[in-house]
């Protein structure tokens, strides 16, 4: 029986979680990019509404493609490669994008890239802490991750900013320089992720050994729907999607334009931008000191909640712009502004950080890969599909509609929330064994 060396793993840990830390950067810049990028790509008139919808939803579109094939991909190459290729990916993706000229072809075929990118790293990298963090360290893996999410959407905000207040004349210039900046970052973990040792876990399938890793025994994969596992895969497959149902992909990718369309003017959108996943970062190291000490169900249940009543409070704002004739000017913007950082400090602290831990641990270790894969699946074909309509959408319904269906969608989350037992503290075998009690084994 193959033993982790205890002494080793945690001289590891810091590096892993440096790794972790830039896989995250990577998932924030992928979906942060597009909102600084979208207005100048927009004010050149190059494309429709419709047609630049799909250009943000693309990405999306390519965490699709990725989640339907990245447990498989594990499974066969193991976590360090895909870790390796999701990087590789995202390299090969922003020359694309930004040498597409007028070509929408080109240009959506570099978002799903990314896309594609952003999908292996969001199902590989949560497993891969799983498997190879102590479990004490877990929650602070996780942490890392998102919090690392939230600053890479604050460094697309802060160099949107940055080109809106000197570049703002040329925005042949200005869309493609919110993108080339990207790849340093994601260089550094393309060559980092090299450094990195493959899964215990992994490594014992390959052999088709059983493999301890913290008391979690692992063997071969079983059937998603043994009655042993149904419940959690079900529990994380809702989760992941009503993830995407309460909108917040949709809002950090058009930003910038809600601001705009609230009353703020010019680069006062980018200063809001900039203040909303500013405050997603802060929250975010205030959710990884939590998650451990307060657990991830009271965490999930008060973000729930919060977020959705900051949701229903932007949708009144533009419904009385939109409905009651109510002038769009700063101090709506500012109602907006102060709605949206009550959404997003709520969602911070709960969905968040805890999301990607439901993810990982109420997986048992012998259909996590396939089952996170499905999960995230339906993360991306959900976020996809309403990225891709959103423009459309309020167009034809109005703002104030679309941010009503993100309050009712967020009572639900809130509803399976109080489902899902608590994982703090509790080994993945234990949990695994909670649900077979729960079905009567």
């Amino acid at each position: 029986m193959l033993r982790v060396n205890t002494k080793r793993t945690r001289h590891s840990v810091k590096y892993i979680l440096s790794i972790a830390g830039l896989g995250g950067l990577l998932y924030g810049i992928d979906f942060g990019v597009i909102a600084a990028a979208s207005p100048y790509i927009k004010a050149l008139g190059i494309y429709t509404d419709s047609e630049l919808s799909w250009i943000v939803g693309a990405v999306l579109f390519g965490g699709i493609i990725s989640s339907l094939t990245a447990g498989m991909l594990a499974e066969r190459f193991g976590r360090k490669l895909m870790i390796v290729a999701s990087a590789a990916l995202f390299l090969v993706a922003i020359p694309v994008i930004c040498l597409s000229g007028a070509s929408l072809v080109a240009m959506f075929v570099g978002r799903v890239l990314q896309g594609m990118s952003a999908g292996y790293m969001s199902v590989v990298m949560p497993m891969y802490l799983t498997e190879t963090l102590p479990a004490d360290f877990r929650g602070r893996g996780t942490g890392v991750f998102q919090f690392c999410l939230g600053l890479g959407l604050v460094l697309a905000a802060v160099v949107g900013f940055f080109v809106t207040t000197f570049f703002a004349s040329d925005a042949a210039f200005a869309w493609k320089a919110n993108f080339w900046w990207t790849m340093l970052p994601v260089a550094i973990l393309f060559f980092g992720a090299f450094g990195l040792e493959e899964s215990q876990v992994w490594k014992g399938k390959k052999l088709k050994a059983r493999v301890e890793v913290e008391g979690v025994g692992v063997g071969r994969n079983a059937n998603l729907f043994q009655r042993r596992y149904v419940i959690p895969f079900l529990l994380a497959c809702a989760v992941l999607t009503l993830n995407k149902t309460t909108g917040m992909s949709s809002i950090t990718s058009y930003s910038v334009m809600i601001f705009h369309k609230a009353g703020f003017s010019g680069s006062l959108g980018n200063v809001g931008d900039f203040a909303i996943k500013l405050t997603n970062l802060l929250m975010t190291l205030v959710a990884a000191t939590l998650v451990d000490r307060k657990g991830r169900v009271f965490l999930l249940k008060l973000g729930t909640s919060g977020m959705t009543v900051g949701m229903a409070l932007i949708g009144f704002v533009f419904f009385a712009v939109e409905r009651l004739g109510c002038a769009a000017n700063a101090f709506t913007g500012i109602l907006c502004l102060a709605a949206f950082f009550l959404m997003q400090v709520f969602y911070a602290l709960g969905p968040g950080i805890c999301v990607w831990l439901v993810l990982s641990e109420l997986m048992p270790s012998r259909i996590r890969a396939n089952g996170m894969a499905i999960a995230l699946f339906l993360n991306q074909f959900v976020a996809w599909g309403l990225a891709s309509s959103f423009l459309p959408w309020v167009n034809r319904l109005g703002w104030y509609s679309m941010f009503f269906f993100f309050a009712a969608n967020g009572v639900v989350y809130f509803i399976v929330s109080c489902l899902i037992p608590e994982t703090k503290g509790k080994s993945l075998e234990e949990l695994e064994t909670l649900f077979e009690r729960k079905k009567g084994k």
